[in-house]
């Protein structure tokens, strides 16, 4: 198997961030304060061990994310 199937990459498109393998094929969608209140709930580490990629919610949905986590 190419490796390319096993690498994520979130893209944040306003309220929703669309994940994506290496080869650019659409693997699944979150909503974007959803990552955002994980990131601001958990260690890096223990944000991809649960989603298998790194994300920072971008823009207004960091203060959004940040609320929703009750870190502001």
């Amino acid at each position: 198997m190419d490796i390319k199937t096993f690498i994520k990459t979130p893209i944040q498109q306003g309220s929703t961030v669309h994940v994506y393998d290496g080869n650019g094929k659409l693997l699944e969608s979150y909503p974007t304060v959803y990552l955002g209140k994980a990131f601001f709930s958990m260690s890096n580490d223990a944000f991809y061990n649960t989603f298998g990629f790194n994300f920072v919610p971008e823009g207004q949905y960091w203060e959004l994310s940040k609320r929703a986590a009750g870190k502001m």
